[in-house]
């Protein structure tokens, strides 16, 4: 198997494990790789501290907190700004989940979450009354399939329908 920016199959294995659930003992970790508890966890550690793990958390329902609509929004920035001038406006509108910096027609991809049209419509104002915003393009997810998949760390790489382009 390839090794990764440093990281061996063990690491690989223990990075697909921890995101399917951060919450495991390392002892089970351990155990599911062939080393033991705290050598997971000297392990897990070293991949903490070279950022490789950046944080834990819990994945939390929107709808059981109210949020029941999602949209994203392709943010256009005025003629004239600079090309990271926008996110500290956005990561003072908690309702903006994630900021992208783009490439193609619009400058940014934002992922809004919010409670209903009304406060979407709230946040899109408030996006477009700023002086750096030349224009937006908003839509709102019927439904999703799946979000926030975990990323692929070990195994063989996906499928291709064919041999790469030269």
């Amino acid at each position: 198997m390839p090794v990764r920016a440093g990281l061996d199959r063990i690491d690989l294995r223990l990075l697909e494990l921890l995101q399917a659930d951060g919450r495991q003992p390392y002892a089970e970790l351990g155990a599911a790789v062939g080393i033991s508890g705290p050598s997971a966890h000297e392990r897990v550690k070293k991949l903490e501290a070279r950022g490789v793990i950046q944080r834990y958390s819990a994945m939390v329902a929107p709808d059981a907190l109210g949020y029941g609509v999602l949209a994203f929004c392709w943010l256009t920035q005025a003629p004239g700004t600079g090309a990271h001038d926008l996110p500290a406006d956005f990561g003072d509108i908690p309702e903006i989940e994630e900021c992208h910096h783009i490439a193609g027609e619009a400058d940014y991809l934002l992922k809004i979450r919010v409670r209903d049209t009304l406060d979407l419509e709230r946040i899109i104002h408030r996006l477009q009354t700023n002086p750096q915003v030349f224009s937006t393009e908003t839509v709102v997810v019927l439904s999703s399939a799946f979000e926030r998949r975990p990323l692929r760390a070990s195994g063989s790489p996906p499928e291709t329908d064919g041999p790469a382009e030269p």
